[in-house]
């Protein structure tokens, strides 16, 4: 996927995002352990919400923030989106599961972070923030939630 503005950030997140989700739930449906099952539905259905905001949060930003060119920011902190897919969820305990979900999150939050602190326009700086504090925000809960589960 080629990035050149922020736009083409937020369509990049989303398939991240999109891809977890159908890993997990690929990966769910062959699970035999049920809480990693349970686990990976959690996963899958986060994912896709998460999904949904940040399709929403596009809808909404600041034309001109979107339209700012991301593409010299994008090439000084290289992301791969697919990379944590490629591991076989269904084959790994919740721990590694939750450790690989959560890595990728991290990737996204640095990268965010780093756009953030990058950003000349203002909306711009603002929209990168306010994706950060959400991927940040979710990062936490996908954690908790998935503690909750393990004490399950």
């Amino acid at each position: 996927m080629k990035v050149e503005t922020f736009s083409d950030v937020l369509d990049w997140t989303r398939a991240v995002h999109r891809n977890l989700a159908d890993c997990a739930a690929h990966c769910g449906a062959g699970s035999r352990q049920e809480k990693v099952r349970m686990l990976l539905d959690y996963v899958q259905e986060h994912e896709t919400r998460l999904n949904r905001i940040l399709e929403s949060s596009q809808k909404d930003a600041d034309p001109a923030a979107l339209h700012s060119w991301a593409y010299e920011f994008f090439e000084k902190a290289p992301v791969r989106p697919h990379e944590a897919c490629a591991a076989d969820f269904k084959n790994k305990s919740t721990d590694e599961i939750i450790s690989a979900v959560l890595a990728q999150h991290n990737k996204i939050i640095e990268f965010y972070r780093y756009m953030a602190s990058r950003a000349e326009v203002p909306s711009t700086q603002a929209l990168m923030t306010n994706l950060l504090e959400l991927e940040q925000n979710e990062a936490r809960r996908m954690a908790r939630d998935a503690g909750e589960l393990d004490d399950l």
